[in-house]
């Protein structure tokens, strides 16, 4: 069964190079523009893994990642947090969110994926 990742990002560069990424290794994609969409397409896609850009207007990263781990459907969905806002504090405030792991932006298309592995089915 193929992998499904949902990425949750609002600017669409960022999105076409993480579907293509993903794509060319053969893993199925959704995606959601903001926090409020992630929300329902996590509850409707059952995705394998999310990976949720931290700034979005509406509702960043870190609050959507605390709704959906306080949902009970899809508290066990895997959550990546990735961004270009990349402070000291930024790892520490995402697994204090909820996240599994941080990956900064940009992202390094020769790495991106092995850093995906440990969260796929």
């Amino acid at each position: 069964m193929k992998a499904k990742i949902l990425i949750v990002e609002d600017n669409p560069q960022n999105l076409y190079l993480i579907e293509f990424l993903l794509r060319s290794a053969n893993i199925a994609t959704v995606s959601a523009a903001n926090g409020e969409q992630a929300l329902a397409m996590a509850r409707s896609e059952r995705p394998d893994l999310i990976l949720m850009d931290i700034q979005m207007p509406e509702m960043d990263g870190y609050e959507a990642t605390r709704k959906l781990k306080s949902d009970p459907e899809t508290r066990n969905i895997p959550v990546i947090g990735v961004s270009s806002y990349a402070m000291p504090s930024s790892r520490k405030e995402a697994l204090a969110a909820g996240m599994a792991a941080y990956i900064e932006k940009p992202l390094i298309p020769e790495t991106f994926l092995s850093q995906l592995q440990p969260f796929l089915p």
